[in-house]
């Protein structure tokens, strides 16, 4: 037992036994992180090298017939996707562009044509051969690009007087721009329902309607604005109440030329459909206040 012992320690002495790689090294070879962002397992490609392969890439004309083709496929299958669609709805995403034709003149007019509307103007849209005129020819065509500002700078504007009430988190933003959206959508459904139902019809398109329902957020930011300069009550319902009536006024103005019967005799109605006609523009013009009111109470200190 004891020579047994002893061959064991020599044999043991003898053999020199390989060193093993330690678990955290085998580890962090097989690591995500360490495979594909650590410095040390991550080759670095001189910035010579890239510029001469991306030059190489342009220089080539293979790649460049590809680029091509691949460009040309895609044109054609948006091309065939568009063809596809019923022409009514062709006609009215052809249409959207012209919402957004618009230049720094026209937003100006049309802002203080919102918040001043009192003084007396003509209030027909134009029209051309193809439809209504762009909005930048005509100040009283509406837009998409003022209510679609207007929504983004009320949701900047809340948060800043949130801020100002250490009462702002980053998903406030996100609530607040999901809030407007979710509104928009059941306003206008239900005005569309509404339109359905009385068998209204009128001048007055539904991407109109969208544009026109657009302009209560600038009478929202003009009162935000009021109180966030002052931080007064008094001066924020004063606001509330300025703007609340020149968007009626405005929207009076305009709508009436589109939803109520034409003057001028080339449309007949009967009483109950001018009656119905009266009251759906009360509805839509009344409607506005509400809004301006209900998303911007939460805001205001009391």
């Amino acid at each position: 037992m004891h020579s047994a012992a002893q061959a064991s320690n020599g044999y043991e002495g003898d053999i020199t036994m390989p060193h093993t790689r330690s678990a955290s090294s085998q580890n962090a070879f097989f690591s995500p992180q360490s495979a594909f962002y650590s410095p040390s397992s991550q080759q670095t490609i001189p910035t010579n090298q890239v510029a001469s392969s991306m030059e190489l890439l342009s220089n080539n004309p293979f790649f460049n017939v590809g680029i091509k083709a691949v460009g040309d496929s895609m044109k054609d299958i948006t091309g065939k996707t568009v063809n596809m669609l019923p022409n009514e709805m062709k006609k009215s995403l052809s249409s959207i562009k012209d919402y957004f034709a618009v230049d720094q003149i026209y937003v100006m007019k049309k802002l203080s044509l919102l918040l001043f509307p009192f003084r007396p103007r003509n209030w027909s849209v134009g029209y051309s051969a193809d439809g209504p005129v762009p909005p930048r020819v005509d100040t009283n065509a509406p837009d998409y690009y003022i209510p679609l500002m207007s929504v983004m700078t009320y949701v900047l504007v809340a948060g800043l007087v949130l801020g100002t009430q250490n009462r702002f988190t980053p998903e406030q933003l996100g609530m607040h721009a999901s809030s407007a959206l979710v509104w928009n959508i059941i306003e206008i459904g239900l005005l569309c329902l509404t339109f359905y139902i009385l068998n209204i019809q009128s001048k007055l398109r539904t991407l109109d309607l969208i544009a026109y329902c657009g302009y209560k957020y600038v009478g929202m930011i003009a009162a935000l604005s009021s109180y966030l300069a002052t931080h007064s009550l008094f001066v924020y319902r004063c606001s509330l109440l300025y703007v609340s009536i020149s968007l009626s006024y405005f929207l009076i103005k305009c709508l009436r030329l589109k939803i109520l019967p034409d003057t001028s005799g080339s449309h007949t109605y009967n009483a109950n459909g001018n009656a119905r006609r009266v009251y759906l523009l009360l509805a839509i013009v009344l409607i506005q206040p509400l809004f301006i009111w209900y998303l911007t109470r939460h805001l205001i200190v009391t």
